[in-house]
């Protein structure tokens, strides 16, 4: 059985991303519940890491923790917000293959 999850925030509604899908996963990798953390921030989800700074506070949050955050660059891109991500210094790529090799290694996924 995986100690590995990595968590897919692609949910709009703050509540969602913020209040519960970071929130597992801060609580995931500090207390510790598993023993990696990942976040992947994709689609929609990507406009409150780009303007809402108490979400980019959450995520920092995150990274202090140890927590891997990644970006993807394609929708990134679409929504033009690429250089913000990553002028407020988060990892921002393409990160299909990411998803698909952590599956691969046996990682577990969890999608808000």
């Amino acid at each position: 059985m995986a100690n590995k999850v990595f968590v897919v925030v692609t949910s709009r509604d703050k509540e969602v991303s913020a209040g519960v899908g970071l929130r597992y996963a801060f609580n995931a990798a500090t207390k510790p519940w598993m023993d990696e953390v990942k976040i992947i921030v994709f689609g929609p989800a990507e406009e409150l890491g780009a303007y809402d700074t108490e979400v980019q506070l959450k995520l920092k949050d995150c990274m202090k923790a140890g927590i891997e955050v990644l970006f993807c660059k394609a929708c990134s891109d679409e929504y033009g917000i690429t250089g913000m991500l990553e002028e407020a210094g988060f990892k921002v790529i393409y990160v299909g293959s990411v998803i698909s090799q952590l599956l691969k290694d046996g990682w577990d996924s969890l999608t808000f």
